[in-house]
């Protein structure tokens, strides 16, 4: 299954990390799949990111599959 979703975000100085939450969307209750922790530093170098990363679970002990994000950077001109 292939999902698209384009987030706008404004960059807050401090703010290097992306956290994102994956989950299963069930009748009943939603489950989280994992989650992965994006250092930004690397796409406000390079402006532009393209790759998949490993979703881990509780205590970031075991590997629950991969995402694949494409994430692009901009420097407002103000």
């Amino acid at each position: 299954m292939l999902f698209f979703f384009r987030v706008f975000s404004n960059h807050l100085v401090g703010q290097d990390i992306l956290h994102v939450d994956v989950y299963d969307e069930d009748s009943v209750k939603d489950e989280k799949i994992g989650s992965v922790q994006i250092d930004l530093n690397d796409l406000y170098t390079r402006g532009h990111i393209d790759d998949w990363f490993e979703l881990t679970g509780r205590f970031n002990l075991t590997s629950h599959g991969q995402i694949h994000l494409i994430l692009d950077f901009e420097r407002l001109i103000v």
